[in-house]
């Protein structure tokens, strides 16, 4: 190797050195600030894990077919209950409390051949002209059948909601939850279910609206 007339010298053998030494310095920092990852491996030469794509947890749920769940009607003439002083039916001045049914919620699960829903059926009361403290009890029927034919409900039942007034507001909320089960046929795909104040034969929703 032929050196030049710079480095001939003892001082200028040092600064060839030197710099070369600074290269080499300038090369290792510029590979230990480069990452690369080996193909198909998904770790870098540093042996890291590189960030991999986040996977699809999938549930039984994403492979069931979905559950028929008949919509909640409150029947026509059954939204509200008013209670009046014996004797002095319809007439205003003489009401003891007023309920009324404002909103109601279903959910579905089947079973093999039996339909179970869970029926929700939320309201209030309020306290008439003849209104008082105290304990009162609304009945609430909920009934399923089906929309496209006169037949017998395939189910039907009473409940007793109990609730009560306190002064001086005089008003109450109330929610009925209860879970119905039935026998369902496959093709059981039009049926409704009623929901409704009964005060008993001749007032409750017996019949469709």
């Amino acid at each position: 190797m032929r050196l030049s007339p710079f480095n001939r010298t003892p001082a200028g053998r040092r600064l060839a050195a030197g710099l070369i030494a600074a290269g080499l310095a300038s090369l290792v920092l510029a590979a230990c600030n480069t990452t690369s990852t080996t193909p198909g491996s998904g770790r870098t030469i540093f042996g890291a894990a590189a960030p991999a794509a986040p996977k699809k947890v999938y549930t039984a749920a994403d492979f069931s077919p979905d559950t028929y769940c008949p919509p909640v009607r409150v029947r026509v003439g059954t939204e509200a209950l008013a209670i009046y002083d014996h004797s002095h039916e319809s007439d205003p001045d003489f009401v003891r409390y007023q309920a009324s049914i404002n909103k109601t919620a279903r959910e579905c699960h089947l079973n093999g051949d039996t339909l179970s829903i869970k029926i929700g059926v939320a309201g209030d009361v309020v306290g008439g002209p003849k209104g008082s403290s105290g304990p009162l009890t609304l009945p609430i029927r909920v009934a399923v059948t089906r929309q496209l034919e006169e037949a017998k409900p395939l189910f039907s039942q009473l409940f007793k909601q109990p609730t009560s007034l306190t002064a001086p507001e005089f008003r109450a909320d109330f929610s009925l939850v209860q879970e119905i089960s039935f026998k369902v046929a496959p093709d059981d795909h039009d049926l409704i279910v009623y929901v409704g104040f009964d005060e008993g034969p001749g007032k409750g929703p017996a019949k469709k609206s």
